[in-house]
């Protein structure tokens, strides 16, 4: 599998759903960067590996691959609860949520109060805003 293609199937998907990935703009390449994260939970793994920096989880590989797109027209068709999730959410939401899901991810036995502590020190985020975006992940079933 050429990652780059699935990546321009995904591109293309969230496109028409109403995102329109413009790869100069770093707000774009942000809200990509968790989105094809996110997408893991869904099943949808391109194999990107993911390190925490300071706007959450973050690949210098899927980097180099959006900056390298090929053009496709094919798209892959996005789970419903992933678009659910991520619809009208700002950077700021997907990076928090993005964060929350590693910390899950790299303490699999992390009691929500601790992941909550963490993403709430390291982002310095209200606890109770992180609480709400835990709700939601779990409702759409991305923990």
């Amino acid at each position: 599998m050429d990652r780059r293609v699935e990546l321009a199937k995904i591109v293309n998907s969230l496109r028409k759903g109403g995102f329109d990935f413009k790869v100069n703009y770093f707000n774009n390449r942000l809200k990509l960067q968790k989105y094809v994260f996110l997408l893991r939970r869904y099943g949808i793994d391109l194999g990107y590996s993911y390190s925490y920096y300071i706007r959450g989880p973050y690949s210098p590989e899927l980097a180099d691959d959006y900056y390298n797109l090929p053009k496709v027209s094919e798209e892959i068709e996005l789970p419903k609860e992933f678009l659910k999730l991520i619809k009208d959410k700002s950077e700021r939401w997907l990076e928090l949520a993005s964060s929350l899901v590693m910390v899950f991810e790299k303490y699999p036995k992390i009691s929500e109060n601790e992941a909550i502590k963490i993403v709430a020190t390291s982002k310095l985020e209200d606890p109770n805003k992180l609480k709400e975006i835990l709700r939601k992940l779990k409702e759409h079933k991305a923990i």
